[in-house]
């Protein structure tokens, strides 16, 4: 049976995240614009993303098993992705980022993946469990890894570089990277011969992705990413 490409269906989840987040973030004009004809900064990003998601989008279904068209299935995953996608921006203020960003993302992720396919909710619900408790987990670790290496880099224990953001950011990319190799070749190896692949698959992309959105967005570019549930 054919599957869903892998490509299409991650950009597509990455060009939906990229819009909501450029729908959500601070919006500006310039300062000469007297007579209001400056549409804003967000207007140009905002129009390529919602291509972008649109394009993906269709080339994720077009690559359905069987060559099939439209069907049920079909409209009900657009509708779960409709749904989810406005509630992923009506709850990432007070829920935050990291947690709402990876319920997202791997629940389109096994949605698609999954497609003619006789689904567990009770697999995917682990799966989604384990999945926010690891981002979760390897988020709190990443954080105070990058945070104890700025200090050290500000004491002089380490070089100058360490001490800026950027110092910090590069170290949780890394770890970022490392992890998610580590991973890779151990655990979700594991769990695909024993049935679980498909959760396994969509986890770590999801922690791969999460992880990796906020430290280019958060650290390096310094975008204010909504905190939440989490403080750290």
């Amino acid at each position: 049976m054919k599957k869903i490409k892998l490509f299409p269906l991650v950009m597509t989840v990455l060009s939906a995240l990229y819009t909501i987040s450029t729908a959500l973030s601070e919006d500006f004009k310039y300062q000469v614009d007297t007579v209001g004809g400056d549409p804003g900064g967000k207007i140009l990003p905002l129009i390529m993303g919602g291509f972008l998601f649109l394009g993906f989008l269709f080339i994720t279904i077009k690559e359905r098993p069987e060559g099939k068209k439209m069907d049920k299935e079909t409209i009900v995953l657009f509708l779960v992705t409709l749904f989810l996608s406005i509630a992923y921006v009506a709850l990432i203020r007070q829920i935050g980022f990291v947690l709402v960003t990876s319920v997202l993302v791997y629940s389109l992720l096994y949605l698609y993946a999954t497609i003619g396919e006789k689904r567990s909710i009770a697999q995917a619900s682990i799966g989604g469990v384990a999945t926010l408790a690891g981002t979760v987990g390897f988020y709190t670790l990443m954080r105070l890894i990058s945070k104890s290496v700025i200090r050290m880099g500000r004491s002089g224990a380490l070089p100058s570089f360490f001490g800026k953001s950027a110092g910090g950011a590069c170290i949780a990319l890394l770890f970022v990277v490392i992890v998610t190799v580590v991973l890779t070749l151990t655990l979700v190896k594991i769990l695909s011969k024993k049935g679980f692949n498909r959760p396994a698959v969509a986890g770590i992309i999801t922690f791969a992705t999460v992880l990796f959105l906020y430290v280019v967005f958060k650290q390096f570019f310094q975008v204010n990413l909504a905190p939440g549930l989490i403080k750290y």
